[in-house]
């Protein structure tokens, strides 16, 4: 049976990705512009969502995935309203709207709904405990999800970069080609994911049927000192990156300074990313 895909948040960065690899695997897919299904509005979902269960060939199933969100961690100190009605109720809304329509839903959520206290890589088992109005919408809606629909797949993952997105690598290579200082935090510690990687491994978890929480990053860890010199390294740019503590820069929002995912649940799977170095290389092609 084959499977087409409406993506919720089409034109960010994992909306973009999921196109891509989507186009690539020849699968049947819907991207509406976000202006027409706004995940906020309950009643522009269900329609959405409806009309889009009712196309499905009769030898076809159906699955919504969720590349929309919130996500300037900052300003949703300040906009706490905005940022619980995406994460939160317009997860919700997606859910309800998958589950009466019949459908499969992919949630996507993030590493920010840890504190970053523990020593070693975070799993699917180990509590939430949110440092911000960011992450805590992004809790919020994971619950709300599963309560709507206790058949989705949840999937957290971490330091996302990709095309058609502004994202850390970028900077860096914004403020390398500029001329600006660069400095690196050393004292927060995570697993960079390529969006590509990632729109495949959400893929390639629903084919196998996952259903609940599952954690998606790439593989390894490195500081966000090392993530910058590996890609001033990559692109050739012999620029120095001073390396500070993430107490140097003033931030409304806290960041988990442990941010690595423990990935193991998909790999029984036989769901396994690539490292976050080979999928920094590629991206920077």
């Amino acid at each position: 049976m084959s499977t087409a895909y409406l993506i919720a948040g089409s034109g960010g960065m994992l909306g973009t990705a999921l196109q891509t690899v989507l186009s690539a695997r020849g699968a049947r897919f819907d991207a509406p512009a976000e202006g027409g299904f706004d995940i906020t509005d309950a009643a522009q979902v269900a329609v959405r969502v409806r009309d889009f269960a009712h196309l499905l060939e009769t030898d076809e199933r159906g699955v919504l995935i969720n590349a929309a969100a919130y996500t300037n961690v900052e300003r949703a100190e300040d906009d706490e309203t905005t940022a619980y009605a995406v994460n939160d109720t317009g997860a919700a809304n997606l859910a309800r709207a998958a589950r009466d329509a019949g459908i499969g839903l992919v949630h996507v959520s993030t590493d920010f709904i840890f504190d970053g206290a523990k020593t070693g890589a975070y799993n699917e088992q180990d509590e939430p405990n949110p440092l911000s109005v960011y992450g805590a919408s992004k809790l919020a809606g994971e619950r709300s999800v599963l309560e709507a629909d206790p058949s989705a797949l949840i999937v957290r993952t971490a330091w996302v970069y990709g095309p058609a997105g502004v994202n850390f690598p970028v900077k860096i290579l914004t403020a390398a080609r500029e001329g600006r200082a660069l400095k690196g935090v050393t004292d927060e510690v995570g697993s960079p994911t390529y969006t590509l990687d990632l729109a495949a491994g959400l893929l390639d978890l629903e084919d196998a049927g996952a259903t609940g929480l599952f954690h998606l990053a790439g593989a390894g860890s490195c500081s966000r000192y090392e993530l910058a010199c590996e890609v001033l390294k990559l692109a050739r740019l012999d620029v120095a990156v001073e390396p500070v503590l993430s107490g140097s820069f003033t931030v409304r929002a806290a960041r988990p300074a442990n941010s690595v995912l423990d990935c193991t649940k998909a790999s029984v799977l036989g769901v396994m990313m690539p490292t976050w170095e080979d999928g920094l290389r590629r991206f920077l092609k």
